[in-house]
């Protein structure tokens, strides 16, 4: 797939995926939106387009759609160098493995959101990406805010503290979620 056949705005991963999951190809998946980061807003990632391939780039908070159906278990990461889609175990092998050799509190978490739940409750309203004195770090996507009445806004979900209202994924137990999720018939 290209990316140009989905909505797409550079560094605004968040909206990005909320659109994804509302796309007709993907009704007959089951689909959890990852929110990827850690308690330090530091988490490393390869593979990425702001960097070369084998180097790591260190992103405050990533949004990636995990998509799977009949024993495929698929990832959908628009900023990835990786093929879009790619098999949900080698995006984690690829992505993430070389990380195990950080300390644990750089190592990345993950939260899991039913699609469905993202798409009406996810609030944006792009704030993230405005500097002190209220402009853009990066052009704001073309279409409007996403969740006006939305009650989950951005900020909420790059909580990686223990105070959470979502359920925090280790890597190794969101490799055995993936696993799991590719052996289902």
């Amino acid at each position: 797939m290209e990316i140009k056949e989905f909505k797409y705005s550079a560094n605004f991963c968040e909206e990005n995926i909320w659109h994804l999951c509302k796309n007709p190809a993907l009704a007959d998946f089951s689909k959890k939106v990852l929110i990827v980061s850690n308690s330090r807003s530091y988490c490393p990632f390869r593979f990425q387009k702001s960097i070369n391939n084998y180097e790591t780039v260190w992103w405050n908070y990533h949004v990636i759609l995990l998509a799977s159906k009949s024993g495929s278990t698929l990832v959908y990461d628009f900023d990835s160098t990786l093929p879009v889609p790619v098999s949900g175990l080698e995006y984690m092998r690829l992505t993430f493995g070389e990380t195990l050799n950080f300390s644990e509190d750089l190592l990345p978490c993950f939260k899991a959101l039913d699609a469905s739940d993202y798409l009406n409750s996810f609030v944006s309203d792009r704030s993230h990406m405005r500097d002190k004195d209220g402009n853009w770090l990066s052009p704001p996507p073309h279409w409007p805010s996403i969740g006006q009445n939305g009650d989950l806004p951005l900020p909420a979900l790059m909580d990686f503290s223990q105070s959470s209202r979502e359920r925090i994924y280790s890597l190794e137990e969101m490799i055995a979620l993936v696993t799991l999720l590719s052996t289902r018939d």
